[in-house]
């Protein structure tokens, strides 16, 4: 599985912001939190006579009564003093190793570190190794062969990035081929049908293990965290939170092993940052983060501390002054103040580790203490359970606090998470999806935002479909608010789309968030332009619905919209995409992702789905479509294209082809000069002949003066 995600906004947007979302009321009455704690004495060694009793947790504020308490250690647990055998996925431990973009130094610390952690694994203890570069790649599928988990590391610290992508590709035919080869009655989703006796390996229904495995790191490695500012926390922030997604439904603890060289996130990434957090914690996964630079505090402090003192600088600035005024430094004295905090790239790190219920391990060139601790940690825990007796989900975070009423004790636990109704939680659902979740099952669907949603089909050569869901959002329609104190605007909106199938289940789903601020001189060019979401599917032949929905956060208002999509079967002779209509074109583009289908001849292409051409000097009307000849026949293909104004022919043409590129496509755009064409409603059609093989496709624009 492929999904490529690609966000075009086609004007500036200065510096992003975020705010809380807006907060609909959705009841249930079933829930239950689970907890995996880790305990320790003064000295740093495991508790393991805690009884439930001693224990006092908290959820916003409210003592809980503990539902369920016992300590896992290995493949069982002790339950009120009896071991009980865990059921064969529970007993798994999955530990991913996750390296960002390291220098030289940081990828020798990490490179050591990851080697002694791999060294002497448990029974039940599986890797895996993935990367974050421009975007997040896999290169190790979960194992315990420690000589593949070595090279793996190897190449995940060796600095020659070119590599990734090829190494990706080829974990995910790995991945594929374990998928496709489960054995008759053993799916990737099931468990094996029997409980292993205590002592026994993992290795019991190992089919049905291996085929979990692969559908959890497919599933963690299928969102393409690419973004078109290129904003590296963003892309660190949705990458880690792909890993936690991939891995919710296995139940038991996880563990993310984040090599990092810190991290700073500025106010506008808050949410998606508290939603990783949140997203983890519902997910009884783990951070464990290794700052792998080492030894370099002084160092680290130095940008923070001269940020300080430029905020104390310009609030002493205002109390000296005798004419009453304030000036703009001190006006932004605060924010200067709250930005030298965010200066230490250690502190987002920090509290990821501690806020999931693991630790950070900086300050330090030798990692083995703390990494055997980590060892300790993966398989010697408390699980706990509890109702919070939520009544209304209204997306709030929720603070959690853990305590043993004995001395001398140290509790690692879990921070928080985010009210969200079960029917809703799936894989990490993120607070800002509640309300376009709840508006797609709203009657009427609500329209209070302009947007467009198409979708346009490509093929993949297999028996799959491919095509991409489009949404374009006109962001004159969307509200900004501007600050007059500062002269700075904040605007913000969200997307979901959900792919169901024939049985109204929901077999895709896609999300972005837009958070857009600065300075209000740009907000006439920005609300002239549009913000387009492109999501790339691949789909079994059939008939689907696609739902999107939009909200504008500043004004509360929300759009939503419904359309049937055929998936068609791949059938022998030329193929043919969706014939588009181009809004832009980026020659020599960079980071071009090759299974991108929107790119011609170098550049990249940006779609759109107004219908509306202005018939103005110089204005083009390009189309984009792709042809995939058929090689069994010999003859090469033709391109007929035909413009019908208001039902009557007014043109017709023979498009000269190229050959194919390397992989069998013809990515072709064409033009025509809009100020020449008369006004009116135009169908365009695109006839491909390859032999006595047609391919036909149509589209619709109408031309304005």
């Amino acid at each position: 599985m492929n999904i490529r995600t690609s966000l075009v906004l086609l004007a500036a947007a200065g510096v992003f912001a975020q705010d809380s979302p807006p907060k609909p009321t959705i009841r249930t009455t079933v829930d239950e939190v689970v907890l995996d704690v880790v305990i320790r004495d003064k000295k740093g060694k495991p508790v393991r006579d805690v009884k439930a009793e001693d224990v006092v947790v908290m959820d916003n504020g409210v003592r809980q009564k503990i539902t369920g308490f016992r300590l896992v250690e290995g493949q069982e647990a002790l339950d009120n003093g009896q071991k009980v055998a865990l059921d064969p996925l529970r007993q798994l431990r999955l530990v991913t190793l996750c390296f960002e973009r390291l220098d030289e130094d940081s990828r020798r610390i990490a490179r050591q570190g990851a080697l002694d952690l791999i060294k002497d694994p448990a029974p039940n203890v599986y890797y895996g190794v993935v990367t974050i570069d421009t975007q997040l790649f896999g290169l190790q599928e979960f194992t315990r062969d420690r000589e593949a988990l070595k090279t793996a590391i190897e190449k995940a610290t060796s600095g020659k990035y070119a590599i990734f992508a090829s190494e990706a590709a080829q974990l995910r035919a790995n991945l594929d081929r374990t998928l496709a080869g489960a054995p008759q009655g053993v799916q990737p989703g099931q468990t094996p049908d029997r409980t292993p006796t205590p002592g026994e390996t993992s290795s019991i229904g190992s089919a049905a293990v291996e085929a979990k495995l692969a559908q959890i790191m497919t599933e963690m490695i299928a969102f393409d965290q690419t973004v078109a500012n290129n904003e590296s926390t963003r892309r660190s922030i949705f990458s880690l939170l792909s890993l936690v997604r991939g891995q919710s439904e296995l139940p038991g603890r996880k563990t993310i092993l984040y090599f990092s060289q810190g991290m700073g996130v500025p106010t506008h990434l808050d949410v998606p940052f508290r939603s990783l957090i949140s997203a983890a914690n519902r997910h009884n996964v783990s951070f464990y983060v290794v700052d792998a630079r080492g030894v370099l505090t002084g160092r680290r402090n130095e940008q923070a501390t001269r940020a300080m003192l430029e905020a104390a600088r310009a609030s002493a600035q205002d109390v000296t002054r005798t004419d009453g005024a304030v000036s703009k430094d001190a006006i932004r004295a605060s924010e200067t103040a709250e930005n030298s905090m965010r200066q230490n790239d250690q502190l987002a790190i920090r509290d990821l580790s501690e806020s999931t219920g693991g630790f950070l391990m900086a300050d330090s060139n030798d990692l083995r203490k703390p990494l055997r601790q980590v060892s300790e940690e993966i398989n010697s825990y408390y699980e706990l359970t509890y109702n919070p007796g939520i009544e209304n989900y209204d997306g709030t975070y929720r603070k959690t606090e853990v305590n043993v009423e004995r001395k001398d004790i140290v509790v690692h636990s879990r921070s928080g998470y985010f009210a969200l109704p079960v029917d809703l939680r799936g894989p990490a659902i993120l607070p800002y999806e509640v309300p376009l979740m709840k508006a797609l099952d709203a009657k009427p669907l609500p329209r209070e935002v302009e947007f467009r949603a198409s979708s346009m089909r490509f093929e993949t050569g297999t028996a799959k479909a491919e095509g991409e869901v489009v949404i374009e959002v006109p962001l004159s329609g969307i509200e900004f608010t501007e600050d007059p104190a500062t002269q700075m605007y904040k605007a913000r909106l969200s997307v979901v789309s959900l792919v169901k199938d024939a049985k109204n289940e929901v077999v895709r789903k896609f999300t972005r968030d837009l958070p857009l601020a600065g300075p209000t001189t740009q907000v006439p060019q920005i609300k002239q332009g549009n913000f387009i979401y492109k999501e790339h599917w691949e789909l079994a032949p059939g008939r689907y619905t696609v739902e999107s929905a939009v909200i504008d956060h500043e004004s509360g208002k929300i759009g939503a919209k419904k359309a049937a999509m055929v998936a068609p079967a791949r059938n022998d002779g030329v193929g043919l995409s969706s014939l588009m209509v181009v809004r832009s074109y980026e020659p020599k583009a960079l980071d071009l992702d090759p299974t991108d289908p929107f790119q011609f001849q170098g550049g990249r292409i940006t779609p759109t789905l107004n219908p509306t051409v202005r018939a103005i000097p110089g204005a083009q009307l390009a189309m984009f479509f792709v042809v995939y000849p058929d090689p069994a026949i010999a003859e090469k293909p033709q391109a007929i294209m035909e413009y019908i104004l208001e039902g009557k022919p007014v043109g017709r043409g023979e498009v000269p082809l190229p050959a194919a590129d390397a992989q069998g496509r013809i990515p072709y755009v064409m033009s025509a000069p809009a100020e020449k064409m008369p006004p009116g409603n135009y169908e365009i059609r695109l006839a491909i002949k390859q032999g006595n093989s047609v391919a036909e496709e149509r589209t619709f624009v109408s031309v304005e003066k």
